[in-house]
């Protein structure tokens, strides 16, 4: 009996918690659908809001862009500054603002609303316009007769001007709202200075472009403008900027290019820890950099760097630079201790430069010193540019002849005196162009030339479209090319190269579209059989031999050129006919 109580017990346990289970799993199931159909609805509203920010975002772009009349011209980088400078982006890693502001002016391009204008020869860029668009408010564009009708609450003001004045100035103090100036003159000349107190009434501005006028300084009251983010003051003659430029603590742009009468920047620079893109040619323009610019660690733009030998100029001060981009000299590596200082540039680490150039200015005999120094500077595997210039060392890097240059496109070595021997580039996967300029003492080119890390698998330069050699005065011999090497080579240019009797793989470059030769005294004869099909160009200056044989048309060497449909010889175009 007692048995029969205890099975009937676990009995009744067991449906409770069969009805238990039952029940909780339904519990779950009713759980699980209503929270698919809530993340539907979160999805729904989060994609509505995504859709509704983007079109807001696009709707603001055109408004700032409205600004600017047809015929004012800008570059990429230039409208991609500005429209960071405005605040239109939030940024979670430092660079990630200019790529979204990037992807919004790619898309504008596709949409026409800003067009092509012109090809800058001078620069090497792209200018563009915006189509003709009505500025509309809070984004105006007014000319200086209008100024005085203008509401003082307007934000985002581009100044058209003929003959700025001190009545204008004037106006333009009761602006105090405005975030954006952009003076935009006729004749640049027209505005020669600028107030000091007009800074004390535009406290508010974020982006101020004094491009093209004719300033020749700035008043020390810029220092009021502590919302500043941009500020352009390009093609103008301005010399120095004043130390009170330091207190702008926001500045992301500031852009000196093509003020030719600029020579140093403020010892405050160091202090501008938000820069993001500083925009001249040091090169040309700069004598030495101010101390700190280490502290910088925002910059992207900055196309060079005179590295010095006191503390706070040397090269210690590019090693946390890892957000630069684009181009990028690194100058007078000559100051330069060693292989230590060398490392701690860490060039391997400014993985977002496309383009490098290492380049020595002064005199050094330590020859030794510039190939261990050159051996710690391996640049990222992503670069696509290289040119080495004024390097003294007898041998080049090994790191030039290994996979670190996978991605290089193009090489230039300019003046590197001492070298005798051509690096082994030959496996290089993505060479496109290859020039050497200047290079003495090279006596020889081999088989080592067309090498890769000690070996050749498949063709050599596989991808090389363009090679130029200019000024090897020592150069007697041309040997190591095999059939099937150049098998892309376009363009093959041999200049200055006063003892190379014969270039014997002449034959062998089947893709061979343009050839010069340009003084080479001693040249002699072109190889045996005519020269590649698909030649369309000979252009030969300055190559008294071989000149002399091309002119007469019953010659054996006007035989191996007469099918090529463009010939030039000092100058003169020669009838194939």
């Amino acid at each position: 009996m007692q048995i029969t109580r205890i099975f009937r017990t676990v009995y009744i346990l067991v449906k409770v918690i069969r009805a238990m289970t039952n029940n909780r799993g339904n519990y779950f199931k009713a759980s699980e659908q209503r929270s698919k159909h809530s993340h539907k609805e979160l999805d729904k509203k989060l994609g509505e809001t995504c859709i509704s920010k983007s079109e807001e975002l696009s709707d603001r772009l055109t408004w700032f862009c409205s600004l600017l009349p047809s015929n004012y011209e800008f570059d990429k980088d230039t409208m991609i500054q500005l429209l960071v400078a405005q605040g239109f982006f939030y940024h979670e890693c430092a660079r990630s603002m200019e790529t979204m502001a990037n992807q919004q002016f790619d898309d504008m391009f596709k949409k026409r609303f800003i067009l092509e204008s012109r090809f800058d020869m001078a620069r090497g860029r792209m200018k563009y316009k915006v189509d003709n668009v009505v500025s509309t408010s809070p984004y105006l564009r007014v000319k200086e007769a209008e100024l005085s009708n203008t509401s003082e609450e307007v934000q985002h003001l581009l100044l058209l001007s003929e003959n700025f004045d001190q009545a204008t100035y004037k106006t333009l103090k009761g602006f105090n709202k405005l975030q954006t100036l952009i003076l935009f003159c006729q004749h640049g000349d027209s505005i020669k200075r600028v107030p000091y107190d007009l800074f004390l009434k535009l406290q508010h501005l974020r982006t101020l472009d004094l491009h093209g006028t004719n300033i020749s300084e700035l008043p020390d009251s810029i220092s009021y403008l502590s919302s500043l983010h941009y500020l352009d003051v390009s093609e103008t003659p301005l010399r120095l900027l004043p130390e009170s430029i330091g207190s702008l603590r926001h500045l992301q742009t500031l852009k000196l290019e093509s003020c030719f009468n600029f020579y140093r920047l403020p010892q405050c620079t160091n202090k501008l820890v938000n820069l993001r893109h500083l925009d001249l040619d040091i090169l040309g323009q700069l004598t030495s950099m101010p101390v700190g610019m280490g502290n910088l660690t925002s910059l992207q733009t900055l196309k060079a760097f005179l590295l010095g030998k006191g503390e706070g100029s040397d090269a210690r001060e590019l090693k946390h630079l890892t957000d630069l981009c684009g181009s990028f000299c690194i100058s007078r590596l000559e100051n330069i201790s060693g292989s230590e200082e060398a490392r701690e540039i860490e060039i391997s680490s400014k993985k977002h430069l496309s383009k490098l150039e290492l380049r020595w200015e002064g005199h050094q005999d330590d020859l030794a010193l510039h190939e261990e120094i050159l051996e710690c500077l391996q640049p990222h595997s992503s670069l696509k540019v290289l040119q080495i210039s004024f390097y003294n060392g007898s041998r080049f890097p090994l790191w030039m002849s290994n996979s670190c240059l996978s991605n290089i496109v193009s090489i230039t070595l300019y003046k590197c005196k001492n070298c005798g021997y051509l690096p082994s580039l030959g496996g290089l996967p993505s060479l496109k162009s290859l020039i050497f300029f200047d290079l003495s003492v090279v006596r020889s080119i081999d088989h080592n030339f067309c090498k890769y890390e000690g070996s050749q698998i498949g063709p050599a330069f596989p991808k090389l479209e363009k090679l130029k050699i200019d000024g090897m005065p020592n150069l007697g011999q041309w040997t190591g090319v095999e059939n099937g090497d150049f098998p892309c080579l376009l363009r093959l240019s041999v200049g200055r190269c006063p003892k190379l009797m014969e270039i014997p793989m002449l034959s062998l470059l089947s893709c061979l579209n343009v050839l010069e030769i340009c003084e080479c005294d001693e040249l002699q004869s072109f190889p045996m059989g005519n020269l590649p099909s698909k030649l369309e160009f000979l252009i030969i200056t300055d190559c008294p031999l071989i000149k002399e044989l091309c002119i007469k048309p019953q010659s054996e060497e006007w035989s191996k050129i007469e099918h090529i449909p463009s010939i030039f010889i000092d100058h003169e175009e020669m009838s194939s006919t």
